[in-house]
């Protein structure tokens, strides 16, 4: 199982017991592809950089989970789907891949490296004299 990060902005109008059914929904559709959520974190309403749809605030949610892939496609066409979502992104969490990349890169490391043949040498140039 992977570990991934999901942050959702909700419009800003939306009681918080909106926020609430979200959240537990997508700790539903990631249960049910035998994950779970390791943190649930509200930032809040905050300013938004850019007006997204005439919406100039939005109500933050940010969640940690481990899962299989099957439940991120699951979670983003839910997150896709609800129109009172701005925006969302699901992505894997940076510490997986930074470990991921090491062992990686000692697996490289103990493969044999394949011999490259060396490059032709030079031939000069023929010298051309001049007719008197």
């Amino acid at each position: 199982m992977k570990k991934y990060e999901c942050v959702f902005i909700l419009r800003a109008d939306q009681p918080e017991a909106a926020m609430a059914a979200r959240v537990d929904r997508c700790k539903e559709i990631i249960a049910a592809h035998g994950g779970e959520v390791t943190l649930e974190n509200h930032w809040g309403v905050r300013r938004l950089a850019y007006e997204i749809e005439f919406e100039s605030r939005g109500n933050y949610m940010f969640l940690k989970f481990n899962s299989r892939g099957t439940a991120v496609a699951d979670l983003d066409k839910f997150l896709r789907q609800d129109d009172q979502i701005l925006r969302h992104l699901v992505v894997v969490d940076e510490d997986w891949a930074e470990r991921n990349r090491a062992s990686m890169a000692k697996r490289r490391a103990i493969r044999p490296v394949e011999a490259t043949p060396p490059a032709p040498a030079p031939t000069p140039a023929p010298i051309v004299e001049a007719a008197e």
